[in-house]
């Protein structure tokens, strides 16, 4: 009887023993996606993947800031980031007690056609998109359906849909496009486009305006449009899936002009008044024709096109006529 019972003890050791060395010995971190001094286009949205062993805890920053995840299962980590213009860069930390047992950084570079350096793709970047032949890692297709399915066509409710599993963070905003809100995806999304699949046209405009008709006349219809109207590159400013702003834009619009044109960031312009050499504010008061809405670049500027070289709006003809659109007395 003794003999059994230590025979039962030395097996149970044994078990135990390698229990703990299989879990000590498994990587802390494993990062899936995406891959180091990758390129993002359109949206700037980025999905971070991750796999942990089951002793660490995770923190994640992005730029220095701290990312929440956007979904947790017991061994994968997923986390939305939202990228800025140009370099970003992302460092992951597994956590276990008071110290770091791992750490991954990534650099991803968010690329804009028409803003500045944003414009000059960094040696040693390249597009790395997700759904691509042999791209999506053999781990999260055992788990998520990477394959465009009949229903996808017509949801019948936002989970129904394929991507709604990986993809939902993206309608969690205050305005919501049309389409993302009915989760009609390939409505935009071409599952048989190749090498990556589910892109949209490069440039985007004319998908843009298969729904969008009476801006596609007005804008072709103008002698004068904005870079981004002109380029036919509509995500530039807007984000086609949602945003906190109104119009879907990327940035509030003060926000969103000065992104590009730094040379009026300082908040104040046009011509100057009196002696004291200030010029016209460009924010930080009510808009005098729309008083609900802070004044911005838009209060004299169309976004998109205009008969006037400067992108006036109201149809004026010359700066007195602007000007006097308010200042009417």
């Amino acid at each position: 009887m003794a003999k059994s019972i230590n025979v039962f003890l030395a097996l149970l050791c044994c078990a135990f023993l390698r229990g703990h060395v299989t879990a000590a010995s498994a990587p802390a971190l494993t990062l899936l996606y995406p891959p180091d001094r990758s390129v993002v286009v359109g949206a700037g949205f980025s999905h971070l993947v991750l796999e942990i062993a089951p002793f660490v805890r995770i923190s994640v920053k992005l730029n220095g800031r701290p990312v929440d995840p956007s979904k947790l299962t017991d061994k994968v980590h997923h986390y939305l980031l939202r990228l800025d213009f140009g370099i970003n860069r992302v460092e992951v930390e597994a956590l276990a007690g008071d110290g770091v047992v791992a750490r991954e950084k990534r650099e991803l570079f968010f690329f804009s056609p028409i803003s500045g350096e944003q414009q000059i793709l960094p040696e040693g970047f390249a597009a790395n998109p997700f759904h691509r032949a042999g791209g999506a890692p053999e781990r999260c297709a055992a788990c998520h359906v990477l394959d465009s399915q009949k229903g996808d066509l017509s949801p019948a409710s936002p989970a129904a849909s394929s991507c709604y599993n990986c993809h939902q963070d993206l309608t969690k905003v205050k305005n919501v496009h049309g389409p993302a809100s009915l989760w009609v995806c390939l409505a935009c999304h071409n599952p048989a486009s190749a090498p990556a699949k589910y892109t949209t046209p490069v440039p985007v405009r004319d998908l843009c305006y298969a729904c969008h008709i009476d801006a596609k006349d007005y804008f072709f219809s103008s002698p004068y449009q904005h870079g981004p109207t002109a380029t036919g590159m509509c995500t530039i400013c807007h984000n086609p899936h949602g945003s906190n702003n109104e119009f879907w834009l990327k940035k509030p619009p003060w926000d969103l002009c000065t992104t590009c044109h730094t040379e009026k960031a300082s908040g104040r312009h046009v011509i100057a008044w009196g002696p004291s050499g200030n010029t016209h504010p460009t924010r930080g008061r009510p808009d005098p024709m729309k008083p609900e809405r802070e004044l911005s670049c838009r209060s004299c500027h169309n976004p998109h096109a205009s008969n006037m070289p400067k992108l006036w709006n109201f149809n004026v003809k010359s700066y007195l006529d602007l000007c006097q659109t308010c200042h009417n007395k």
